[in-house]
């Protein structure tokens, strides 16, 4: 996991406790298309555990990653 998507997703994890309208803002203002968030939403939604890892893991299969982590390493 690279260091953007390990933030994003620890912003989401608290918006998400929170405010889930504040959630939609966030993925809006990191420009993620709206059925994009519709799907991350879902998936989010069907984990057994939602922590920090899982939702970076969600973030990073919907391709929403500023660089693969292959090349972070």
């Amino acid at each position: 996991m690279n260091t953007i998507v390990e933030f994003e997703a620890a912003q989401l994890e608290q918006l998400l406790e929170s405010d889930p309208l504040g959630a939609r803002m966030f993925m809006d203002s990191m420009q993620i298309p709206l059925d994009v968030q519709d799907s991350i939403l879902s998936e989010v939604g069907k984990l057994r555990r939602c922590d920090r890892t899982a939702l970076a893991q969600v973030i990073e299969q919907h391709g929403l990653s500023q660089r693969p982590e292959r090349f972070t390493r």
